[in-house]
């Protein structure tokens, strides 16, 4: 068996047990999932490889290692009088969470309220982060045309499991599981709408990506009558060009009927910027075909979702709004309260306990924004190494466009990033990417965009055909 072949396969395998198995929110399945996550990162890393600079991602470890360096703080024991001082308010909380802090038998104690909890976050992070390495590294071996292909296979398999679904819904997900949580809207496999929506936020634009490769590499074959273009209607290139054509409608008709106010905007966002790119980036003739065609297939799975059905789901979104806005007055309240360490990764349902003023007939075990969690969870201590982390991965996908010269390559790497950024839109209202099944696609399309393609010659600035 190839590298190619063997990477695929646990690629595929791991990437639909995240999916499949109920976004591996529960520990049998996110546990498994971390030990496929590590099995990718490895493959990456021990590959060997003749072309692929290992200096090229340098920049990204250490930020990376920062960043969880920075974590692991949160886990040292700390004097009281020391603790008291960097995070006046942890002292009392532990002392009602830990009765042997209450009765004086410790005398040390971390700046995380919930040690054990932080600790297994950081575990994850960092599975998560060297897999984000090491297959960065393994696509620049093996290219990404089939990862980007495996992505859209699984995500049409995926939607079609929710689309099927939905009407025959009866409780339980596949007709045997019952969501653990109460009050849960489960589409699909997962047990909320909001975070299949979030893969196929993710998966979605990959797909299209790959659609692009394919319309670029069409190009340079011109087709000077009506007969050779009648026949290509029969060649693998066509069948294949449809194919995925279907799956960008069924993921998008999946999209729609989860009716995810949030999954649906950030998913609009998503097509127009493909689109636009499309249109920007094809000849003249083959993108305008191209951007008809989608909106067209797009205007078809909207009226058959229902456009009724989609303005009843926005309307009604008022009420769900300002419940948001309380829990994010409440986040902000604790980020007050620690604003240099916070509370420890994983804490904020905790904190919660203590710190909830609003809406408190609900209790919030997120903040529905990742980001204001983060900042709760981590104060400066973490805000700071995480936003040197999003500017260095910035800056090197910046180059990896710059220097890469596969037209494939470049069309499945703005994918990934119309996907990350579509995500990144979708975690200001929501939490999907603290599902382990979403944070593992995630990291796949973090390593499509940082992968190394085709590199152009020094002084060319030609375009030529690659992976």
């Amino acid at each position: 068996m190839t590298l190619k072949t063997a990477a695929l396969v646990v690629l595929v395998i791991t990437m639909a047990w995240g999916g499949f198995a109920f976004g591996a929110v529960y520990p049998w399945a996110y546990w498994p999932l971390l030990a496929g996550v590590a099995s990718v990162a490895m493959l990456g890393l021990l590959a060997p490889s003749s072309r692929h600079r290992r200096s090229a991602l340098s920049a990204l470890s250490w930020a990376l290692m920062g960043f969880l360096l920075a974590a692991a703080i949160q886990l040292l024991p700390l004097p009281v009088d020391t603790l008291r001082w960097l995070s006046p308010e942890t002292p009392s909380i532990v002392a009602q969470l830990d009765i042997a802090s209450r009765v004086g038998v410790t005398t040390t104690h971390s700046l995380s309220i919930s040690p054990a909890r932080t600790a297994t976050v950081i575990a994850i992070v960092a599975t998560l982060s060297l897999c984000v390495i090491g297959a960065a590294r393994l696509f620049s071996i093996i290219g990404v045309s089939g990862i980007a292909a495996a992505i859209a296979i699984v995500g049409t398999v995926m939607a079609l499991t929710g689309i099927i679904q939905k009407p025959i819904y009866s409780g339980q997900i596949y007709g045997f599981w019952s969501p653990l949580q109460s009050g849960a809207h489960p589409f699909g496999p997962f047990v909320n709408q909001n975070h299949f929506a979030a893969w196929m936020l993710m998966a979605l634009p990959v797909t299209l990506g790959l659609l692009g490769g394919h319309l670029a590499r069409e190009q340079g074959r011109g087709r000077s009558d009506v007969r050779e273009r009648i026949l290509w209607l029969s060649s693998p290139d066509a069948n294949r060009q449809a194919l995925l054509m279907g799956a960008v409608a069924i993921m998008t008709l999946s999209l729609v009927l989860t009716s995810s106010r949030s999954g649906m905007s950030a998913g609009a966002i998503a097509l127009v910027t493909v689109a636009l790119s499309f249109r920007q980036r094809l000849a003249r003739r083959k993108g305008v075909v191209a951007v008809a065609t989608l909106s067209a297939l797009i205007l078809i799975v909207v009226v058959w979702a229902g456009t009724s059905a989609i303005a009843s789901r926005f309307s009604s979104g008022v009420q769900d709004f300002d419940g948001r806005v309380a829990v994010w007055q409440d986040a902000l309240q604790i980020v007050r309260l620690y604003p240099l360490a916070g509370t420890g990764l994983n804490t904020f349902d905790l904190a919660t306990i203590f710190y909830q003023r609003f809406n408190r007939s609900t209790r919030y075990l997120q903040a529905h924004n990742d980001y204001l969690q983060l900042a709760a969870e981590g104060g400066l201590l973490l805000i700071v190494p995480a936003l040197a982390c999003i500017g260095v991965f910035g800056l090197t996908v910046r180059r990896r466009f710059r220097d890469d010269a596969s037209r494939t390559g470049y069309w499945i790497r703005t994918g990934a990033v119309v996907g990350i950024l579509a995500i990144a839109l979708q975690e200001t209202v929501d939490f999907s990417l603290q599902i382990p099944g979403n944070a593992y696609l995630f990291a796949l399309l973090c390593a499509i965009a940082l992968h190394e393609g085709r590199r152009r010659d020094a002084g060319s600035s030609v375009t030529v055909v690659g992976r």
